[in-house]
C-alpha cells in the first residue's frame, strides 16, 4: 500500500462559469470544493464511499464553518488542502486551507458523521479507528462553531416556502447539502451582494429534507453584525445557520 497522505491537496482554476456575478468564487462552489476534496481524500485513506458502504455505512456532512480573508477571483488559480483533525466512534472533524500561491484565503473546519444507510441514523465508526495514524497536528484557525438562536424578542424575518425538486437530491436520495446553502444565500437580493460578502458562515444539518418536502427560511440579525438562519420544515428545524457579511471592496 502507498504512504498515506496526512496532508492532501487539489489545484484548481476559477473559471468564469463557475463565478457569482461579484466575479468571484460563490460560498456554495466552495461547500462543494470541500465536500470534492474530502471525498478524495477519504478515498485515498480508503475511508471512502466503497470502505464504507460495505459496511451500510456513508458519510454525512454535519457542520461546515467557513471563514475568509478574500475571495477568489476569476480566472485565479486556487487550492484546497484538507486534513483530519481527529475521529471517533460517531463523529470525523476534517479541515481545509485555502490558499492562491502562497497566499491563504481562508479555512473551512468541518464536521462529518457516519450513518447507517438503512436506518437512517448515525452509525459506527469504531472500523476506521486506523485512521488515528493520518491525524495531522496543522493547526486550523477558525473558532469553534456557535450557537445558532433566534430570539422571540427581535424581529424575525421569512422568506417563501420553497419546494425541493429533482435536481436538489444527491445519490442518497436527500436533499443536497449545497442546496441548503443556496437557498439561505437567495434571501438577500443582488444589490446586497454588490456591496457586500460573506465573512463567515456556519451551518449544521439536523435532520434530512427529502424530493417533495417544503421548506421555510426564517432569518434574524441578531445585532452584532450576523445573522442567525433557521431552515424549517414545517414545526421540526433541518438546518441552523449564521452569516456574518462584510462591505465587498
Amino acid at each position: 500500500m502507498s504512504e498515506r497522505i496526512k496532508e492532501y491537496k487539489v489545484d484548481y482554476l476559477l473559471t468564469a462559469g463557475e463565478c457569482n456575478p461579484e466575479a468571484k468564487m460563490p460560498l456554495p462552489l466552495l461547500v462543494t470544493r470541500v465536500i470534492e476534496v474530502a471525498t478524495f481524500h477519504a478515498n485515498h485513506l480508503d475511508v471512502g464511499f466503497a470502505r464504507l458502504s460495505r459496511e451500510g455505512l456513508a458519510w454525512v456532512l454535519s457542520r461546515v464553518s467557513v471563514e475568509m480573508n478574500r475571495w477568489p477571483a476569476v480566472n485565479e488559480p486556487y487550492s484546497l488542502t484538507t486534513w483530519v483533525e481527529d475521529v471517533n466512534r460517531h463523529f470525523s472533524q476534517r479541515n481545509f486551507e485555502i490558499k492562491s500561491g502562497d497566499e491563504v484565503l481562508g479555512y473551512v473546519s468541518s464536521v462529518w458523521m457516519g450513518i447507517d444507510v438503512k436506518k437512517r441514523q448515525s452509525g459506527d465508526l469504531s472500523l476506521l479507528e486506523s485512521m488515528r495514524d493520518v491525524i495531522s497536528d496543522k493547526r486550523c484557525p477558525v473558532d469553534r462553531f456557535p450557537r445558532v438562536n433566534l430570539r422571540a424578542d427581535s424581529p424575525i424575518e421569512c422568506g417563501a416556502p420553497y419546494r425541493f425538486r429533482y435536481c436538489d437530491c444527491d445519490f442518497n436520495r436527500h436533499v443536497n447539502t449545497v442546496r441548503y446553502v443556496e437557498l439561505l444565500l437567495n434571501e438577500w437580493n443582488l444589490d446586497f451582494y454588490d456591496r457586500h460578502e460573506v465573512k463567515r458562515f456556519d451551518i449544521a444539518f439536523m435532520h434530512e429534507a427529502r424530493y417533495g418536502d417544503e421548506v421555510v427560511v426564517a432569518r434574524q440579525d441578531d445585532g452584532t453584525g450576523a445573522c442567525q438562519c433557521y431552515i424549517s420544515r414545517g414545526e421540526e428545524i433541518l438546518s441552523k445557520a449564521r452569516i456574518i457579511f462584510i462591505d465587498n471592496n
